[in-house]
């Protein structure tokens, strides 16, 4: 889990890392403010489950829910511009993720009110940070350095 987090901070320090000099747009503040949100989010999640804080947990889920909610609106056409051959792509595969995510929150928020397994939402939690890679790899063409 230890790794996850290291991992977690790295792809924000990246994401940082990949911005050109120039300023950015508000467009890309917007969604870089989005993804931070959702990774902050996730981390508390993560916290929660490592060390049965329910509070966290739910805190982490809530968090993750406020992002999720409009997400598309907010910043549709900041997607497209990850591929500007094919902009119907990006938006639906992040619209794609963003139903899954949404899907996977509930079910943790079920889990975590009604049935209190810990390893089903250890399991939602993975299920979204494959839905984060997935979408990552595929729109900024993320790569293994060299």
């Amino acid at each position: 889990m230890k790794k996850l987090i290291v991992t977690l901070g790295l792809g924000i320090v990246m994401l940082g890392a990949g911005q050109t000099n120039s300023p950015m747009t508000p467009e890309q503040k917007a969604l870089k403010n989005t993804m931070t949100s959702m990774a902050d989010g996730l981390m508390k999640i993560q916290k929660g489950i490592l060390y049965n804080e329910r509070e966290t947990l739910l805190a982490g889920v809530r968090a993750l829910k406020r992002v999720r909610e409009g997400y598309l609106t907010k910043h549709g056409e900041a997607l497209k511009k990850f591929e500007p051959d094919n902009p119907k792509f990006a938006l639906s595969l992040a619209m794609k993720s963003e139903q899954n995510i949404e899907r996977y929150v509930r079910m943790m928020r079920e889990d975590i009110f009604t049935k209190h397994d810990y390893s089903k939402i250890a399991a939602g939690y993975t299920h979204i940070m494959q839905e984060c890679v997935g979408c990552h790899q595929k729109l900024r063409k993320w790569t293994w350095e060299k």
